[in-house]
């Protein structure tokens, strides 16, 4: 009569790893079969479909949003342009800077305090201004709350620039955001060598 088999006899060292075994691929062959359709259905339903479930052709893999819907364009209003020319007037003159920090946005103040902004180095790029310099302006963007507009500043004896201004509206008041030259300066260039 014969016993239990002892797992360190002959009869088992044989055997072989696992992964060499036939009972072992006549599971694992069938599972691995399924995950691999299960996966391939999941990227087929993603790349034509899409995680929210709009086609998703024009923006190819990964999440879809909906589109944002742009605010209602409004006219500009009378108090935003003239906060603007105020602007003009105190910061980018570097005149009556303490107007000019009452007036601007965090976009302009970057953090400072009063008294650091008095000292006249802030985000603010400067420009020549007298009593002749004429100004002229288009709206690029007109919202409730918002605003991008250009000037084209010009001072005789001086070349006329476009700046960009961006207006926000906070608590009922215009701020001026952003003030910045439209396009870039020219670079200089070592001519001695």
């Amino acid at each position: 009569m014969r016993s239990h088999a002892d797992p360190l006899s002959a009869e088992h060292a044989f055997r072989g790893p696992f992964w060499r075994r036939s009972g072992f691929w006549r599971i694992a062959l069938p599972i691995g079969a399924a995950l691999a359709v299960i996966v391939a259905l999941l990227v087929i339903l993603q790349v034509t479909v899409g995680s929210n479930g709009s086609p998703n052709a024009a923006a190819g893999w990964g999440v879809t949003y909906p589109a944002a819907k742009p605010p209602k364009t409004v006219k500009l209003d009378p108090e935003a342009q003239r906060v603007a020319t105020r602007f003009v007037r105190t910061a980018v003159a570097r005149k009556n800077l303490d107007v000019a920090y009452r007036i601007s946005g965090p976009g302009v103040r970057e953090g400072m305090t009063l008294k650091q902004f008095l000292t006249g180095n802030i985000a603010v790029v400067p420009y020549k201004i007298t009593k002749k310099t004429s100004a002229s302006m288009k709206i690029d963007k007109s919202y409730a709350t918002s605003a991008q507009l250009e000037l084209y500043l010009v001072t005789p004896g001086h070349p006329g620039r476009d700046f960009f201004v961006d207006m926000v509206k906070k608590n009922g008041k215009w701020y001026v955001d952003g003030w910045g030259p439209r396009g870039t300066p020219p670079i200089p260039t070592d001519q001695g060598h």
